[in-house]
């Protein structure tokens, strides 16, 4: 036959060596006992394994070529084989996106759990300071109770050793709720202490000398809030809780 049609036997030679050297995974790696091993030894299934050694010589047609049947099996099991490494090509790629996409879910979920712990402690201190604020205002509702409708003078000169952290905001408003309802144009029935926290015209011009010049000779209780507020801490740092000696008991 190579003598009769030389081109046509030559190309399906080269076929079949094609198609041995792509089947050559399966010799390797599959199973010689299953159904229709190339490797399997004889009388291993209920149906024996083809004998590579004679394929059959009957004609199958390929793209108007005629191929045998030996090549065509080889062709269909190196196609199967290939398909099979698509496939799990494309398993292992899936096997990696869910890992990146369960990773990132995880980070995500850490986010919203970290952001929702802040809202509830802080939600919780916000609590905390109200509860701290009722407390000492009630206290100091009793205490107005008990003590004299003219309460002596608040800011006279005492040192006391001022706490290194502060008051609290709490704190201060509970200082201003007993000096002046938190009132900054309190002014007491003598006239002689004024503003929020009933600074003496003396006491407020000798801390403004000391800290805050522009506020010297200014009324404390035409002052603005802010400035009240700026020269209430300098006292308090320069000589403590001692400046008022009556509401002076809701600072540390």
């Amino acid at each position: 036959m190579l003598e009769t049609n030389p081109i046509i036997e030559r190309w399906r030679l080269i076929v079949v060596l094609l198609a041995t050297i792509a089947a050559l995974p399966l010799f390797l790696f599959e199973n010689p006992n299953s159904t229709g091993s190339l490797t399997g030894t004889a009388g291993a299934g209920t149906t024996a394994a083809p004998n590579t050694s004679v394929l059959p010589q009957q004609d199958s047609q390929i793209d108007g070529q005629r191929v045998f049947e030996g090549e065509m099996f080889l062709l269909n099991r190196s196609q199967n084989w290939h398909s099979a490494r698509t496939t799990w090509n494309m398993i292992d790629r899936l096997h990696s996106a869910a890992v990146k996409y369960e990773e990132e879910a995880m980070a995500m979920a850490r986010e919203i759990s970290e952001a929702e712990f802040a809202e509830r402690e802080k939600r919780l201190s916000l609590e905390r300071e109200e509860a701290l604020r009722k407390k000492l205002f009630a206290e100091e509702d009793a205490r107005r109770e008990r003590v004299m409708a003219t309460p002596g003078p608040t800011t006279t000169i005492v040192a006391t050793e001022p706490d290194p952290n502060g008051p609290a905001n709490v704190q201060w408003e509970a200082l201003r709720y007993c000096e002046s309802t938190e009132n900054y144009q309190a002014i007491s029935p003598t006239g002689m202490y004024r503003g929020a926290y009933q600074f003496s015209i003396e006491t407020w011009d000798w801390i403004a000398g000391l800290y805050h010049e522009h506020l010297v000779g200014v009324d404390p209780a035409e002052a603005r809030p802010s400035d009240q507020d700026r020269m209430a801490q300098s006292l308090y740092l320069l000589r403590g809780r001692g400046q008022w000696p009556v509401c002076g008991r809701y600072l540390p």
